[in-house]
């Protein structure tokens, strides 16, 4: 292949990306051998552990106090309506619904048809005559002159 004179600016970008990523993984695979890295995510991931306890307890505090459900509060509620629609289904009989024709483009044919013939449709009323339009402002200025 010949090479351009101007450079290809993908391949360029393409060279730096795994570039850079190859010195973000030496770096890493660096730090982990380091127990002072190591104390320190453990004691990173300890303490955002703790922080999301601590928010759970503050949060549950606050609905208590507004008289507001919990999310555990709502699962239980979810959890016994579940129980109650299912012993529902158990007790009523299946309702079977009447056949459905299908659902295709064509006419259904003389056989399938019901018996009875649909009732004509009772003639519209009959409307009031309108009273004639009056004449409008500027139509009276003009039959004036």
């Amino acid at each position: 292949m010949a090479s351009s004179l101007f450079p290809d600016p993908l391949q360029m970008w393409r060279d730096a990306l795994a570039r850079l990523e190859n010195d973000a993984n030496a770096l890493a695979a660096g730090g982990m051998k380091s127990p002072e890295l190591m104390r320190s995510l453990q004691h990173a991931t300890t303490v955002g552990t703790g922080m999301q306890q601590v928010f759970e307890k503050m949060v549950e505090a606050y609905l208590r106090r507004a008289q507001l459900p919990s999310r555990k509060d709502l699962a239980e509620v979810m959890a016994a309506l579940q129980r109650i629609e299912e012993k529902l289904d158990r007790l009523l009989p299946a309702q079977e619904s009447a056949p459905r024709p299908a659902r295709t483009r064509r006419p259904q044919p003389a056989a399938a048809a019901p018996a009875a013939a649909p009732e004509p449709a009772p003639p519209p009323a009959r409307r009031a005559a309108k009273a004639p339009a009056r004449k409008t402002t500027a139509a009276r200025r003009t039959s004036k002159r």
